[in-house]
């Protein structure tokens, strides 16, 4: 089937690992692909939010791959705080330079452009846009300031109300900041992220923002403050839809 051009599927935070005991989250993400692989119409491309493999591991990866292969969509990848950057980058997104020091992108995909950032930091769970990183957002949106646009990332910039995922977000002075970039670009329709294993709505800047539930397992709901813990919940995938007066995103739970 002919793909949409204003369709586009999210995948996020697989977390697959290789080895005993990590069937689950390979079992999971074969459900959330499959239900990709039978949409009708087909989406225009997939975006795959971070946290694609467990411990950032080639072997991870390489499984990740052979797990997507039934999508027949271009995969645009980019990093969570679980993936290794180099690793990541000869797997999913070799058109990248090997001196690159983030993993960011333009790119069209159907009728929508596609704006890929990077909001990790080795070594932390928590996310920023330092070291020049909210400077090439800030380019790059300048650069086009009338195709539809959707930023994608990790880290997503809004308060989760969890306190402990809240304690490894993105950074409140990277939000801040990212605020007013998104204020300067009304074509950017949606920032779309992960990394909070929960789907959540928020808005910054005057833009909306959409949190992606994993095809893994869930973040506890606990606004208490308690512990971080993980759920079995069905996992999920979303769907974003352009139309003339904006873009519906989707969630879609997998049994």
């Amino acid at each position: 089937m002919t793909p949409v051009s204003d369709l586009i599927a999210q995948i996020s935070d697989p977390h697959v690992g290789v080895g005993a005991g990590d069937s689950g989250a390979c079992r999971r993400l074969e459900g959330v692909v499959a239900a990709v692989a039978a949409l009708e119409p087909t989406p225009a491309a997939v975006l795959l939010t971070g946290d694609v493999a467990a411990n950032g591991a080639p072997a991870e990866y390489a499984r990740v791959r052979e797990l997507l292969a039934p999508l027949r969509e271009p995969i645009h990848a980019m990093p969570g705080n679980h993936d290794d950057r180099d690793a990541l980058r000869e797997a999913f997104l070799p058109q990248l330079a090997a001196d690159t020091r983030y993993l960011q992108y333009a790119v069209m995909c159907g009728g929508l452009r596609v704006v890929v950032c990077d909001t990790i930091e080795p070594g932390q769970d928590g996310g920023d846009l330092g070291g020049g990183r909210l400077e090439w957002i800030e380019a790059a949106l300048a650069a086009d300031r009338t195709t539809p646009t959707v930023l994608a990332m990790h880290h997503p910039p809004l308060a989760t109300g969890i306190p402990p995922m809240d304690a490894i977000g993105l950074a409140a002075p990277a939000r801040a900041a990212l605020a007013g970039v998104v204020g300067s670009a009304p074509n950017v329709l949606r920032i779309v992220a992960g990394h909070v294993h929960r789907a959540m709505v928020a808005s910054l800047g005057g833009c909306s923002v959409f949190a992606c539930p994993s095809s893994d397992i869930a973040v506890g709901l606990d606004l208490a403050g308690g512990e971080l813990r993980m759920v079995d919940e069905p996992p999920a995938f979303a769907l974003h839809i352009a139309a003339a007066d904006g873009l519906t995103s989707l969630v879609q739970p997998v049994a």
